[in-house]
């Protein structure tokens, strides 16, 4: 069977491609055409994106979008109106007022902390189904689909892929990882993927969880943020405080059918406490997690199923 595999970076990530099948090479070019589109399409890191121009129009007008962008603000939205987590696709004020991840990244005041407050409401966001518009009721609201985009885009390529024909391949968009089918090179038939230790080095993997046509998802503290005065800020923002999350959560890792399903719990599942997340999670079907504590305890959901130590597997990817 041909193999055929790609790097590249886009969206501020590297991005690995593996493709099992006669033609590849095409399919991932394809493949990348097709994130090209999405990334200039649902940034709000760009003017002239599409999802910008629902920002701008914000309190002025709807604006009619292609229909990927609509159902995946429609998911958003409904996914943002649980109070119970911290998932909220209205964060875009917040998050451009701390800009973590930047070399401008700041601590707002308590002022604009609470003037952007009163505009992360999703509930603001009204949705028009006949001619797939959107609006922003207040002006000055943002949309900001980073915590939920990368796992749909995964699943639109692994479509894309399985449409053509492809029984064997791993997608990886910057550690949001989907597979598909099993891994033709291991032993075990499955992609074993690392999770990393979110209180150590890169490259310190603390669990391996061979996937077979499932998909892995992880959100941290350490994977961007910012120091002051001795004091970490991490880029999870809490749209009740307006401040990062205050959580003993390190890292949450969530392994689902579907790649979007893993990006939206694995901002959902965020909850204060490690415990909390847990319990939650185990309510919620089709979904399993791995919660690593900032004191390095280790938890699980009931139907989590992997080896326990990174060393139970010698196979890699």
């Amino acid at each position: 069977m041909n193999s055929y595999s790609a790097r590249f970076e886009m969206m501020g990530t590297f991005i690995d491609l593996v493709v099992h099948h006669q033609k590849g090479e095409q399919l991932i070019k394809q493949a990348y055409l097709q994130l090209q589109d999405y990334a200039d399409r649902f940034t709000a890191n760009r003017a002239d994106s599409e999802l910008m121009r629902v920002n701008q129009n914000a309190g002025i007008a709807p604006v009619r979008v292609a229909q990927d962008l609509f159902e995946l603000i429609k998911l958003g939205k409904h996914h943002s109106e649980d109070s119970n987590t911290p998932f909220n696709i209205a964060i875009g004020p917040l998050v451009k007022t701390w800009r973590i991840g930047f070399k401008s990244a700041t601590i707002p005041s308590q002022a604009v902390i609470n003037e952007k407050l009163a505009l992360v409401d999703p509930t603001q966001i009204v949705l028009n189904e006949q001619d797939h518009s959107v609006f922003l009721r207040q002006a000055g609201m943002e949309i900001d689909l980073g915590a939920i985009a990368k796992g749909y885009f995964a699943d639109q390529i692994k479509r894309m892929l399985i449409d053509a024909g492809v029984e064997h391949g791993f997608i990886s968009l910057g550690g949001n990882v989907l597979t598909l089918g099993h891994s033709p090179n291991n032993m075990n038939r499955a992609w074993n993927v690392g999770i990393q230790n979110p209180l150590s080095k890169r490259g310190d993997v603390i669990r391996v969880v061979p996937l077979q046509d499932m998909s892995m998802v992880t959100s941290g503290i350490n994977e961007r943020f910012f120091e002051l005065n001795g004091r970490r800020y991490h880029h999870l923002l809490d749209g009740e405080t307006g401040m990062p999350l205050a959580t003993d959560i390190a890292s949450l890792t969530i392994v689902s059918k579907r790649s979007v399903d893993g990006e939206i719990w694995s901002t959902a599942g965020f909850l204060h406490s490690a415990a909390q997340s847990i319990s939650y999670l185990n309510s919620i079907a089709g979904i399993e997690a791995v919660v690593i504590s900032v004191d390095g305890d280790v938890m699980t959901t009931n139907g989590f199923r992997g080896p326990q130590q990174a060393t139970d597997l010698a196979s890699n990817v």
